[in-house]
């Protein structure tokens, strides 16, 4: 073999052998892009990974517009939804679906608890004057028990009426003394409406705490004689506005409305819709929150009661006087029936000490 073969033979065997390693060493990453002003820090997200940019887009930061058919529809059947269930609205009919459970996902159910609950009437068109003088009328109630001590002394020039509305007067009729009673009651319902739906942040908001707030401590006053507060009446009330709520986000965002829609739904009025609602629901429920004015006495003996009068199931032996109640009556007869019908439940039951209140 010449010399000139010998070098091209080591030639080739070089360049073949720089092309191995040249494929076997790893690749150094690109340096990266100069720093500049326009481009996003660190601990920002880049839409572009969240939102893909499509080919028609003139951003590619902006996100993709959904198609707006299935909204259009959807709103479309609102109104028309609307408009068959209240334009001539169909009393009989629609509660024989309610009660077939045929209405379980409808969009206006607290349309349908203002008719049935009779705080609308079921002639639509006498809708705008109802609603009128409902939140006039609970407006009233709000600034008929706010009570300002302060401003009733100044009012008052009278040596007496000064007197009676001092701080320190005990007399009952004493703007003081109905000031400090309305502070402790707004103190029980607000530990109450605190403790509402607490999984749910809708009852966490300063806005909505007062706004039921409110609305206990005017119906209170209100009925201060037949359904003043107890507590359960707040998860009531807590039911009724969260639903409002609910529908009214739903209908004012939609576009094709009526005007008579958009005035149910009004947000602003959220709190007073709200007020009538639950008047009219506790008003079917006073005889469960009512006082009696009863003062019959019934001590517990181990056989009987008082002058061979019945004994009342599950009373302490500490218990001298209890209140009469109807819920408690309803109870306890249900609690007496219950005998015949599975004594062995019933004993079982009475044994555990377990009070026909906590399952009834």
């Amino acid at each position: 073999m010449s010399s000139i073969e010998v070098s091209l033979v080591a030639s080739n065997h070089k360049k073949k052998s720089d092309a191995e390693n040249s494929t076997l060493r790893p690749q150094r990453p690109p340096p990266p892009p100069p720093p500049s002003q326009s481009q996003p820090s660190a601990i920002s997200i880049d839409q572009t990974t969240i939102y893909p940019p499509s080919e028609t887009s003139s951003s590619s930061i902006d996100p993709p517009h959904e198609p707006t058919d299935n909204t259009n529809k959807n709103q479309t059947y609102l109104l028309h939804e609307f408009q068959r269930l209240f334009d001539n609205f169909d009393y009989e009919l629609v509660r024989e679906e309610i009660l077939n459970r045929q209405m379980i996902e409808c969009n206006f159910t607290t349309v349908l608890w203002r008719i049935f609950l009779h705080c609308l009437p079921r002639n639509s068109s006498q809708w705008d004057d109802m609603l009128d003088a409902n939140r006039n009328h609970y407006e009233k109630l709000v600034q008929q028990y706010k009570i300002d001590p302060y401003k009733m002394s100044e009012n008052n020039h009278n040596t007496d009426a000064e007197n009676l509305n001092h701080p320190l007067s005990r007399d009952e009729n004493s703007a003081w003394s109905q000031y400090f009673a309305d502070e402790e009651l707004k103190a029980t319902i607000t530990t109450d409406v605190r403790r509402t739906c607490p999984d749910i942040s809708f009852f966490r908001n300063p806005r909505m705490v007062d706004l039921q707030l409110r609305i206990l401590f005017t119906h209170s006053r209100h009925h201060q004689k037949t359904t003043p507060y107890r507590q359960g009446m707040h998860e009531i009330l807590g039911i009724v506005v969260y639903a409002i709520h609910l529908e009214a986000l739903k209908i004012n965002e939609c576009e094709e409305s009526n005007e008579l829609m958009k005035k149910i739904y009004d947000s602003q009025y959220l709190e007073h819709d709200a007020y009538a609602i639950f008047e009219k629901i506790i008003d079917h429920l006073r005889q469960f929150y009512s006082l009696t004015t009863s003062n019959s006495v019934v001590q517990r003996k181990k056989h009987g009661g008082i002058n061979g009068a019945k004994q009342i199931p599950f009373q302490r032996l500490n218990d001298t006087h209890i209140p009469p109640n109807d819920t408690v009556t309803r109870m306890n007869s249900i609690f007496e029936r219950l005998r015949h019908y599975d004594r062995f439940l019933h004993c079982k039951l009475e044994e555990l000490n377990i009070e026909p209140t906590v399952y009834g």
